[in-house]
């Protein structure tokens, strides 16, 4: 070993008692031999010499770096000695991968600069030496994966100059030697199957990748297409390769009446029902299906292609459809195998099939196209594919065994993500067949309804379930359903025949119920448009969601039986009012509002005492739904008779509450009997959902229950933490009423405000805070009075904890900006309104808050609101009296406005919003009916601000502008104009 070889060596060794010196020696060493003119000839020398595989692989890139720079001289030599040392010693010699794609590599940079000019006979050498042994034919294969990948392959990002250098390489093998090449791989193919599978598997993935720019009928001939269908019908270990080389062939990109020619010529079609296996492995099934759906796809876009091109065309257009309708029975075979994977493959080819298919029928061209096709087929041809696709998608839709429906991780799981989106597939499919043939869409609904209702007993679970869901989407797919259910069309019949069976609504199984409920959702309309419908079918609907739904012993169909049966009841809400004392009464155990042990909750924030459910009843949500249901019946009850339902309905939560303001409640649990109340107080607001201001028949009965929960918040009004609940439902029940009792609810809000506020959490207050905003925005001028009254809560008290918030953190200072933004906006909105309401008598608080407002012009949101609150506000005042606005701190309400105009940023269609209303202060303030002193003193703050605004602005021709426009009393619009010119000169020049 001389001092070469040993300083590669320790370049690679990670001998950690080599040290530092010795390793910068040797680096030092090999790099001198890099810099040498002759250091690629000392390289290969080396490398042909030494059986060290990392100084073979250290010489070998030395010799890949040097080639582009290499006289034409020096790379004949090394072509020369690399043709050489492959006839003489890789026959004999064992060599490790990494060195055959190193000299393979090596050879094709030889090939990119020489080939064909300097070495036209670059692929003929190769194919010369495969006579030497399968050594050779195997480097043979690497070298044309390696080219494909460093020089000709369009998926590779390439300089235009290297592109331009790949089409001249690849017109001059297609003039030279891809004959040759191509009879390289059939000797391959047929020479090799039983000796070499590896070598054929690896000479069909080169043939796959050269096809897509070799001439097509170099490989599309009867004697390669044998080689490889035999391959495929062999069922041999290459036949996953050869499905894809075959797939490679028909889809290679040709103008379509070539394709079609070449596919009937070589009877591609008969040939794939010879050699397609079909009890072979699953994986080889599955690289069968993908090759079919290649293929498909391949047939069907020359057909669209062919069909609306002229004449001539017609008998190549009718070639493509023949061999659709020949590969059909072949994708069902697949399509139906009891393996979904296999199926799935063959989705893509039929989902692109039912979209083109509407236009290919005999008159639906007319509505789609300018001109007529040269072919179209009749509806009674496609009939057959449309049928037997239907009856398959049944078949497919049905979940398999494996399905694990209630982890909720499914969606994280590959192939159950595989199987929801095929599913989904499916029905796309599935309603593409009702737009080409509704009528045989119909019949098949009511034939596959008919079927399952007469042999229920020997339909499994999951196929009700997928017959069912297919019904649900055909209501998705049918225009004006109404129409169609009001004449009792076919859909009509259907769903009659469905509920009509009590086997079926009366079955066991989870996703049997979970599919009936859907299908009485969408179709349940029937029921409300033919009221003699509903004694018999809607009050079995009505019991089947009760028993079956809502007291399934299936917590998830509990709780979609739950939520579906208050979508049902908007549907039949009229039929079913006169019901709703019974309906209540058979859900009455299950309205009952339990009481929770505090002791019961886990200790975490994010549970409230108010979602905790006790073992056996409905969880809260679920509970909500029925409640909103039955108060929904209610409301379309006669007038005399709405009062006494909703007291019904109020009933039990009123009493649970007067119990607990009696002290009758469980225990001495303050928490506990907190949490209890809050959630009786979120069952009452629940039922009021329905209820408007139009139900004044029902105000009384609102305002007794609403005096109780007054007195609660009284008795809890230190229990208004998050976690026990009861806060967050007064509150929730305060907004309800607002929409319920309208005028009549201010005074009642009143005895509410003291306790809502009794909260220092800043979530909380900013919630309030748009509650606020809600409340004037809905009574106006009447929150006059009460805003006075009103203020030290609904401003001074989140005003007080704003200020103390910290700001360490960006979730700090976002939780604090939150609170301000809501604030903000109570404000602009109560200017507005009611302008001298929230100026006295904190006036002073205020005008602080919004000065403060106005000074960051980053946060563009409270921005907007603060100067909409002061645009509002001055207004007011200035219609009032023109001196008014001279008690505002108009100094620094100029400096900050203007400084934050001006800096504001302008892609933000805030920002438009903010000048806007900059411009209408800025009006305000220079009105010139004030008294002149007045004027004259704000027209010099004003023009001081300015220049304070304006720093380093060399031009003063905007500035003056803006004043001119002031002190000429134009409009709004020119003061805009004139203000926004100021910001973009500063910006121009100084920002």
């Amino acid at each position: 070993m001389d001092d070469f070889e040993r300083a590669i060596r320790v370049i690679f060794t990670q001998d950690p008692s080599i040290g530092a010196a010795v390793r910068e020696q040797a680096n030092a060493y090999c790099d001198g031999i890099k810099a040498r003119p002759d250091g690629w000839r000392i390289c290969w020398d080396r490398f042909s010499q030494t059986d060290a595989l990392e100084v073979k692989f250290w010489c070998a890139q030395v010799i890949l770096q040097a080639m582009g720079s290499m006289a034409p001289e020096a790379r004949l030599e090394l072509r020369t000695k690399v043709l050489g040392w492959l006839g003489e010693v890789v026959p004999n010699t064992q060599q490790e991968v990494v060195v055959k794609n190193k000299v393979a590599l090596i050879y094709v940079g030889l090939a990119r600069l020489d080939y064909p000019a300097s070495w036209a006979t670059a692929w003929q050498d190769l194919m010369g030496l495969m006579d030497k042994g399968l050594p050779l034919v195997d480097f043979f294969l690497r070298v044309l994966a390696i080219f494909d990948q460093e020089v000709i392959s369009d998926e590779v990002q390439r300089s235009q100059e290297d592109r331009q250098r790949s089409h001249q390489i690849k017109h001059a093998m297609r003039e030279r030697d891809v004959v040759a090449l191509v009879e390289c791989w059939y000797r391959i193919l047929t020479t090799l199957r039983t000796s070499a599978p590896q070598m054929v598997s690896d000479c069909l993935r080169v043939a796959s990748l050269y096809i897509v720019w070799i001439e097509i009928l170099t490989v599309a001939n009867d004697k390669f297409l044998s080689a490889v269908c035999s391959i495929i019908a062999e069922a041999s270990a290459s036949a996953s390769e050869a499905c894809e080389c075959l797939a490679a062939i028909i889809s290679k990109k040709m103008p379509a009446g070539k394709k079609m020619m070449m596919l009937s010529e070589l009877r591609v079609c008969a040939r794939l029902e010879a050699c397609v296996q079909k009890g072979g492995t699953s994986q080889q099934l599955l690289k069968e299906a993908e090759m079919l759906n290649s293929i498909a796809e391949a047939v069907l876009e020359a057909y669209v292609d062919l069909r609306v091109q002229d004449a001539q065309s017609a008998s190549a257009a009718q070639v493509a459809w023949d061999s659709i309708s020949a590969l059909m029975p072949l994708i069902f075979w697949f399509f139906v195998h009891q393996e979904h994977q296999i199926a799935v493959c063959l989705e893509p080819f039929l989902t692109e099939f039912f979209v083109k298919v509407k236009s290919f029928v005999k008159g639906a061209e007319r509505q789609e196209m300018e001109t007529a096709p040269c072919h179209s087929v009749s509806l009674e041809q496609v009939r057959p594919i449309l049928m037997q696709t239907l009856q398959l998608i049944i078949q497919r839709t049905a979940y398999p065994a494996w399905f694990q429906h209630h982890d909720p991780n499914i969606e994280d799981d590959e192939q159950h993500a595989l199987f929801i989106r095929f599913r989904k597939s499916l029905a796309k499919i599935y309603k593409r067949i009702f737009l080409v043939d509704e009528q045989l869409g119909l019949q098949f609904v009511q034939a596959s309804t008919a079927q399952l209702t007469q042999n229920l007993a020997g339909v499994q679970p999951m196929e009700v379930d997928a017959v069912l869901y297919l019904f649900k989407e055909t209501g998705e797919i049918v225009k004006q359903l109404d129409q169609h259910l009001q004449a009792k069309g076919p859909l009509a019949s259907a769903f009659v025949q469905l509920v009509e069976c009590e086997a079926l609504v009366n079955a066991d199984h989870w996703a049997v119920q979970l599919a009936l409920m859907e299908v009485y959702v969408r179709y349940g309309r029937l029921l409300a448009l033919h009221p003699d419908l509903f004694p018999r079918y809607g009050q079995r609907v009505l019991q089947a969601f009760v028993s079956r739904g809502i007291r399934s012993s299936n917590a998830h169909v509990v709780s979609r039986a739950c939520f579906m049966f208050g979508r049902f009841m908007k549907l039949v809400k009229a039929q079913a009012a006169p019901l709703v004392a019974q309906i209540q009464e058979a859900l009455q155990d299950l309205l009952v509002v339990q009481y929770v042990p505090s002791a019961l909750v886990p200790v975490q924030a994010e549970v409230s005492l108010t979602k905790v459910a006790i073992k056996g009843s409905l969880k809260a949500d679920d509970q909500a739904y029925l409640f909103e249901a039955l108060a929904n019946l209610a409301t379309a009850s006669k007038p005399e008779e709405l009062r006494p339902k909703l007291e019904m309905l109020l009933k039990g939560p009123a009493q649970n509450l007067t119990e607990i303001l009696g002290n009758r409640a469980p225990g001495n649990d303050v928490a506990g009997c907190a949490g209890w109340a809050g959630r009786n107080i979120e069952a009452i607001a629940t039922v009021s959902k329905p209820f408007t201001v139009q139900h004044a028949s029902t105000a009384p009965a609102w305002e007794e229950v609403l005096v109780v929960v007054a007195r609660i918040l009284e008795k809890f009004v230190n229990q208004m933490s998050r976690e026990i609940g009861l806060w967050r439902a007064a509150l929730f029940l305060c907004r309800r009423m607002v929409e319920v009792l309208g005028d009549r609810f201010l005074e009642i809000l009143d005895t509410y405000l003291p306790f809502l506020y009794a909260t220092n959490d800043q979530a909380d207050l900013a919630e309030l805070t748009v509650f606020a905003h809600q409340l004037v925005c809905q009574y106006q001028q009447k929150t006059g009075p009460y805003l006075q009254k009103w203020l030290p809560q609904i401003f001074l008290r989140p005003f007080v904890v704003w200020q103390q918030l910290p700001e360490q953190s960006e979730q700090l200072k976002r939780e604090k900006l939150e609170l301000s933004s809501a604030l903000l906006q109570l404000l602009k909105e109560a200017a507005l309104r009611c302008p001298g309401a929230i100026l006295e008598p904190h006036g002073q608080e205020i005008i602080g808050f919004l000065l403060v407002g106005l000074q960051d012009a980053r946060e563009l949101k409270p921005l907007q609101y603060a100067a909409n609150a002061w645009a509002a506000l001055l207004a007011a005042m200035s219609a009032e009296s023109a001196a008014a606005i001279t008690a505002f701190p108009m100094a620094q309400l100029l400096q900050r406005l203007l400084w934050s105009v001006v800096r504001m940023d302008y892609s933000d269609f805030q920002s438009q919003k903010v000048l806007n209303e900059a411009s209408s202060i800025l009006h305000s303030v220079m009105n010139r009916t004030q008294p002149q002193v007045h004027l004259q003193q704000t027209k010099e703050t004003f023009q001081q601000a300015l220049v304070s605004a304006l720093p380093g602005l060399r031009s003063e021709a905007a500035p003056r502008r803006l004043c001119e426009v002031l002190s000429q009393d134009c409009s709004v619009k020119d003061v805009r104009t004139a203000l926004q010119q100021c910001a973009l000169d500063w910006r121009r020049e100084c920002g």
